[in-house]
């Protein structure tokens, strides 16, 4: 027994209008991701992470 073909939604009007002029948009806006701030968290992680694992050496529970 063969399924019914649904009926595929399409977009129309305004809808589609906005829809297009978002995806353009995007387009333009490609790979412009600043790093600048995800460079600072890591750089804020890794010194923390240094300072905690220098205070378990002194208190001599680092265990590697």
């Amino acid at each position: 027994m063969a399924l019914a073909i649904s009926n595929i939604p399409v977009l129309s009007g305004e809808a589609a209008r906005r829809f297009v002029r978002d995806a353009e948009k995007n387009a333009r806006r490609r790979g412009c991701v600043g790093f600048a701030s995800v460079r600072r968290e890591w750089r804020d992680f890794e010194v923390n992470n240094d300072r905690r694992i220098e205070a378990l050496k002194k208190a001599g529970k680092w265990p590697f």
